[in-house]
């Protein structure tokens, strides 16, 4: 009897194995997304809506990017050359990237769609997500339709839910500073046709509020119809008095500072307002971190913060027209060069590098970690490893293996190896050692991301 048992047991094992195996070579693609079929993995992606490159870029998939519309401003994606608008971009700039897939809006114009979809272009617009349900599933649609049904789509689940503890840290990291042991108030407001609007509960941005451990007097427990665009906006910020205001831009300021009421508020008075542009907060990807920290800083440090934003090239696709002018300009300044006295050379060379030395911006406090006499190497194992891996893998230099991120905070193989790949992609000694030098540079904005 158990012989046979044994013999029963056997067959099932080998049946699941045979059934395990076959799910793990089974094709990443094609990929069902809705109504959509991709067919192979895209290799050229342009992007059109900033909320879809902010999720891109998170998952590092930024690495796909093409181009991008004027819409998309995030100062991680400014290499990306614009093909216009969001709505009504250029085909030809499309096509001349040879993009294979692009992600747009709802609002994207229909002949544009047609004509790209004509070419061999395939477009699949997304919805702007308001609700953590529906930013959960853009995640795993964009990691579908980039990098497979299964890698991809844990991709996607992986990245929103690390997206969610880095957020929840945040919080944990303020809990109890108020000061008052009350909860601070906050709200966050614009103009939309000549009136006070808000950001309420069902908005993304009420979301990342929540976020600040503060209350958005716009949230659940007011009443429904104060918490549109009207009148009534402007009432509700007089009746709560709220400790802290953001706005979306001056024009909201000045109509705040001049209204009779609104002008006397504490916040107002006490310059307790500061700008963060509206767009920043339905962004749910790389900048959501970013939008939460400026406000926290703002509230809890009196920190202000200025928002980033790439800056935005003409309408442009690298053809072979565009690299003959950049050759022809290269050598007309070789030309010049040639021709310059020494001391004019030396001149124009210590200028360009303190631009250059200007324009690098010290990111060290954004990851808050100290550089001070600060070195790392192999066999370390701390908290400022972890913020190196972190910083390795948000520039690509560290790859997330299914749900393992490799940011575990011990200084082994696998961090060694970025740290050299990070090194020479940057002109340096590769060394894989952590010394001050690299990781002044690694925090920086000039830091280059890995190919």
């Amino acid at each position: 009897m158990k012989k046979i048992v044994s013999a029963l047991l056997a067959g099932v094992i080998a049946v699941s194995s045979a059934v395990f195996f076959a799910g793990c070579n089974e094709e990443e693609y094609p990929v069902q997304i809705a109504n959509y079929t991709i067919e192979k993995e895209p290799e050229n992606v342009v992007v059109l809506d900033p909320v879809t490159a902010d999720i891109m870029a998170y998952m590092n998939y930024d690495r796909k990017l093409a181009g991008r519309s004027d819409a998309v401003s995030q100062p991680e994606l400014a290499a990306a050359p614009v093909v216009g608008s969001e709505n009504a971009p250029d085909v030809k700039a499309i096509t001349d990237l040879k993009a294979d897939l692009v992600f747009c809006g709802e609002n994207l114009e229909k002949n544009v769609q047609e004509e790209l979809e004509s070419k061999g272009v395939q477009v699949i617009k997304l919805q702007t997500p308001e609700t953590t349900a529906e930013v959960k599933t853009n995640y795993e649609t964009i990691g579908k339709a980039l990098g497979g049904k299964q890698k991809g789509s844990r991709a996607g689940k992986d990245s929103y839910a690390k997206l969610i503890l880095d957020l929840e840290k945040q919080k944990r990291d303020i809990e109890g500073l108020s000061g008052t042991g009350a909860l601070n108030t906050i709200c966050y407001l614009y103009i939309e046709n000549k009136k006070f609007a808000n950001l309420a509960s069902g908005n993304y941005g009420n979301i990342l509020m929540g976020y600040t451990n503060c209350v958005n007097i716009f949230s659940v427990g007011h009443s429904e119809e104060m918490t549109s665009v009207n009148d009534d906006t402007a009432k509700v910020v007089a009746n709560s008095n709220p400790n802290f205001i953001f706005y979306d831009d001056e024009a909201t300021l000045k109509a705040l500072q001049s209204n009779k009421t609104l002008s006397k508020l504490k916040a107002v008075t006490s310059k307790k307002t500061m700008r963060i542009p509206l767009k920043n907060m339905s962004l749910p990807g790389i900048t959501a971190g970013k939008t939460v920290q400026a406000m926290i800083d703002f509230i809890y440090k009196g920190k202000v913060t200025t928002p980033d934003e790439a800056t935005v090239p003409p309408t442009t696709a690298p053809g072979k027209k565009a690299e003959d002018k950049k050759a022809e300009d290269k050598k007309t300044e070789t030309k010049a060069a040639e021709t310059k006295p020494a001391e004019t050379k030396a001149e124009e060379t210590k200028a360009a590098e303190a631009a250059n030395a200007e324009e690098s911006k010290d990111l060290s406090a954004d990851y808050k970690i100290n550089l001070e006499s600060l070195s790392l190497k192999k066999s370390n194992s701390n908290d400022n490893v972890k913020i190196m891996q972190q910083r390795l893998f948000d520039l690509g230099y560290i790859k997330q293996q299914g749900s393992d991120t490799n940011i575990t905070g011990y200084y082994g193989d696998v961090t060694e190896t970025a740290v050299k790949a990070f090194q020479k992609q940057n002109g340096i000694k590769e060394s894989g050692e952590a010394d001050n030098d690299t990781l002044k540079l690694l925090f920086s904005s000039a830091a280059k991301k890995a190919e």
